[in-house]
């Protein structure tokens, strides 16, 4: 911010910048550094958690700003946490992340770690060294103090306190209220001058004890130098002095009280959309005699930036390097089929490196010549190719399942990947060529989180992010039931979608000799012989396995034979067991699971009790479960067909997620009853 943007009568030379805080900053702290007590020392158990390992005792943020030849945001941060358990030591280890930018960087200052023990009966402190602190990259711009705490055991109390100094305004701290252990006390606090708007974007399912903002003031004391006026004889200066401006602030205060640890359930993208906490985006600067400056972009924006980048759309608007390779590949009128051997030839020529990122690493032709790449350089390599053979073809961003969800507002760092997108007639394809063993249509399940960011000059626009078909499982079996129990025929699996892909990855890591070695040797009650695999080249096909199947059993004729209808395919467990769930239920993908058996039946015998048929459905056509049992002559048909239709559920339709999976469940453990006539 310039000088005169504030006080523009006087050239300042020198000045300070110094803040009170009134209201919610002018309240005492919730823990002060130091005071840990007794009672914390002989805490042995956290009693609405006794399973904890650890307990953050209390956890208080604030940040505010200072002036000092330009505005800067500091945050400060003290952390008091309580060991239960051996398996809570890793709280010892601490990570404070910081951001710089060419030469400017964040300061971590004031960094101290406290570990009291009780000894005899008395309170001990260790504190940490300074040599304990060390720097740790992690990506371009972000980096980590990392340190840990000394003699940490079994009912430590340890302490942690720092503060981050930054130049850059739009990094307001965000705050997390909750953690992977539990949180018997959050405070952050906020006091932003009215220079600055920022938008709040909150998260989570925990609700606030203390959500409030006032209004406050901010007195700037600014001192200046003495200057020069004039030259020669005319010559004079002007006394330096100080001046005291006031400014309005709004300051406020989030408060969450005794937040339930946050645990991994089944089918959830990552905890981090999840976890209770707040997020900060910069929307205005807004100084006096200036023009507000806008930051946060709109979607348009965000597109010409990317567009405009040397490592994305610079690349793209380089056309023409292909249309050597494209020409060379086999000519075909059919599209799909034109489209297909594009996507095969970049999977082939040009191998992923295993890093994501949506900026390529290189040029595109280089990524090409060298046969390597990160996503970014395999996947707009394609976009580049497809539109060299005069396909209508764009990358879109995404954020990846374990990346998070994509964000409400155009932030550009929140995006950590990038796909190609195609238009043939009226369908549009998404394809991602890091994967040899991924056909055409289908995403790999990482990227399927909700929707990702067309980029295009003339037609920017959200696009879900789902594969053209669902993924389905077929088993069919054809058995004959003998005298004795024993069961034996031929038994034939199919998987078609990301199963398929997935199967085929397990033969290509373990080798297909090794892998039905693996499949035959994994007997249970049953035993398999001659398996064969089927498509397994044929990415485009679904994936297959055929073997034969004998049961486990002896010579003796049985009176009464129990058979399992479902011993091929049993749902046996419920995924859901949890009487309630605060977070959605995300599948990633649509699939069907069908189960076919014929069981022929030995002379002599009749059914006496076969279970009962059953359809079950979801609301909204979420899903259906279908359970059909018929005789006709000797045979016992069984068919078994579970869809789930669409990718996420939410919290409100948990309990008839579970219903579905409890009826399922009980309704597979049911036998058939054979009895012998006469």
């Amino acid at each position: 911010m310039p000088n005169s943007t504030l006080f523009n009568t006087r050239s300042y030379l020198t000045v300070a910048f110094f803040l009170f805080y009134f209201t919610a900053f002018g309240q005492e702290t919730p823990v002060k550094f130091g005071k840990v007590t007794e009672e914390e020392l002989n805490m042995k158990v956290y009693d609405k958690d006794t399973s904890a390992a650890a307990v953050i005792l209390a956890d208080y943020g604030r940040s505010y700003f200072t002036y000092n030849q330009g505005f800067k945001v500091n945050f400060e941060r003290i952390l008091r946490i309580k060991i239960l358990k051996k398996t809570g030591y890793d709280w010892a280890n601490m990570v404070v992340p910081y951001y710089q930018r060419n030469s400017r960087k964040e300061l971590v200052t004031n960094i101290k770690g406290v570990t009291y023990n009780l000894e005899a009966g008395k309170m001990v402190k260790v504190k940490m060294e300074d040599k304990a602190v060390f720097d740790e990259k992690e990506s371009a711009n972000w980096f980590n103090k990392k340190f840990t705490l000394p003699t940490v055991k079994e009912g430590s109390v340890l302490e942690i306190a720092y503060t981050v100094t930054s130049d850059f305004i739009f990094n307001l701290r965000d705050w997390a209220f909750q953690s992977s252990i539990p949180v018997v006390y959050s405070e952050y606090r906020a006091s932003i001058p009215q220079y600055f708007e920022y938008k709040q974007v909150p998260q989570g399912y925990e609700p606030f004890v203390i959500n409030e903002a006032l209004p406050g003031n901010t007195n700037f004391t600014v001192r200046y130098s003495g200057q020069n006026v004039g030259s020669g004889f005319n010559s004079s200066r002007t006394p330096g002095g100080s001046e005291t401006i006031n400014a309005t602030t709004v300051d406020h205060r989030w408060v969450m009280k005794d937040v339930p640890a946050i645990a991994p359930e089944a089918f959830i993208t990552t905890l981090n959309d999840y976890v209770s906490k707040i997020e900060f985006e910069l929307e205005w600067e807004r100084y006096p005699n200036e023009i507000p400056k806008r930051h946060a972009g709109n979607w348009n924006d965000l597109t010409e930036e990317l567009m405009a980048d040397e490592q994305f759309g610079l690349q793209l608007n380089r056309t023409g390097f292909f249309k050597n390779e494209v020409a060379a590949l086999p000519a075909t009128t059919d599209t799909l089929t034109r489209l297909n051997t594009i996507y095969e030839f970049v999977k082939k020529s040009v191998k992923w490196n295993g890093r994501g990122g949506k900026y390529t690493t290189n040029t595109l032709r280089k990524a090409f010549d060298t046969k390597t790449g990160n996503s970014a350089d395999v996947n707009l390599l394609l976009v580049s190719m497809l539109r060299d053979a005069g396909f209508e073809a764009h990358p879109v961003i995404l954020s990846t399942r374990d990346n998070g969800r994509v964000p409400f507002s155009p932030v550009l760092s929140k995006f950590n990947y990038v796909v190609a997108h195609v238009k043939v007639g009226n369908k549009a394809i998404l394809m991602d060529a890091t994967d040899p063993l991924m056909p055409l249509g289908l995403l790999p399940k990482y990227c399927l989180n909700g929707q990702g960011w067309l980029v295009s000059k003339t037609a920017s626009d959200w696009v879900e992010l789902q594969a053209l078909d669902r993924t389905t499982e077929l088993v069919n079996a054809e058995l004959q039931v003998l005298p004795t129990g024993v069961l034996n025929g031929k038994v034939t699996e199919s998987r078609s979608g990301l199963w398929a892909v997935s199967q085929r990855h397990s033969v290509q890591e373990t080798g297909e000799s090794k892998y039905l070695e693996k499949l035959v040797s994994n007997q249970n009650q049953f035993e398999r012989k001659a398996p064969v695999l089927q498509n397994l080249k044929e990415v485009h096909k679904p994936f297959g396995v055929q073997y034969e199947l004998t049961s486990v059993g002896d010579d003796q004729a049985k009176d009464i034979i129990y058979l399992n209808p479902m011993l091929l395919k049993a749902q046996q467990d419920n995924p859901f067991k949890n009487a309630s769930r605060k977070y959605p239920v995300d599948f990633g993908y649509p699939t069907e699971e069908v189960y076919i058996c014929n069981f022929t039946i030995p002379e002599g015998y009749a059914v006496e009790e076969m279970p009962k048929n059953i359809v079950l459905a979801l609301p909204e056509n979420g899903g259906r479960f279908t359970y059909m049992l018929q005789v006709i002559g000797n045979r016992i048909q069984v068919m078994s067909k579970v869809t789930i239709s669409k990718p996420v559920f939410y919290a409100g339709e948990y309990e008839y997620l579970k219903q579905f999976y409890t009826q399922m469940v009980a309704k597979h453990a049911e036998q058939i009853v054979l009895k012998k006539k006469g």
